[in-house]
């Protein structure tokens, strides 16, 4: 399928999930790994009393990454060689 494609495996080629984690990880101003509980903990944040007024807004949970723009010039997006 496209997304067993887009995962690839050991030894394989470098596939899209791998350029979008470089990407991310080369250009996000907070250069941490992003893991599903930053998701999670945001959603909790918005379901909770703290969050009352917030409405009709994004949260972007990328390490601040949508706020930067397109970097076309990223070490990241230099196709891997192959062995």
């Amino acid at each position: 399928s496209r997304a067993a494609k887009a995962i690839g495996g050991v030894g394989k080629a470098k596939t899209f999930i791998d350029y979008a984690i470089d990407y991310s990880k080369a250009n996000a101003p907070l250069a941490q790994d992003l893991y599903a509980e930053d998701v999670g903990a945001s959603a909790a944040f918005l379901l909770s009393p703290l969050a009352r007024a917030i409405t009709g807004t994004i949260l972007y949970v990328d390490n601040g990454l949508s706020s930067m723009g397109m970097a076309l010039d990223s070490v990241s997006m230099i196709p891997a060689k192959e062995e």
